[in-house]
């Protein structure tokens, strides 16, 4: 994505939530999608859809074992 596309897409999706941004702004989006977009686009490539989830999960807790189940 060129960096005019890129503010465009920006830009654009702002705008759908009424929010309008300044250079600088547009400027951090960019640096963060640059730094984290790539790490964040090969994880969700992973396809964890086969995965079951942990019943009864509580957040507030480190993930237990099969035996802690």
């Amino acid at each position: 994505m060129t960096p005019d596309s890129s503010r465009d897409y920006i830009e654009s999706g702002l705008a759908v939530l009424g929010l309008d941004a300044g250079d600088d702004e547009i400027a951090v989006i960019q640096a963060v999608h640059a730094i984290y977009g790539p790490p964040l686009d090969a994880l969700l490539a992973e396809g964890f859809d086969g995965i079951l989830h942990e019943p009864g999960a509580d957040m507030s807790e480190p993930p237990r074992t099969e035996s802690e189940r």
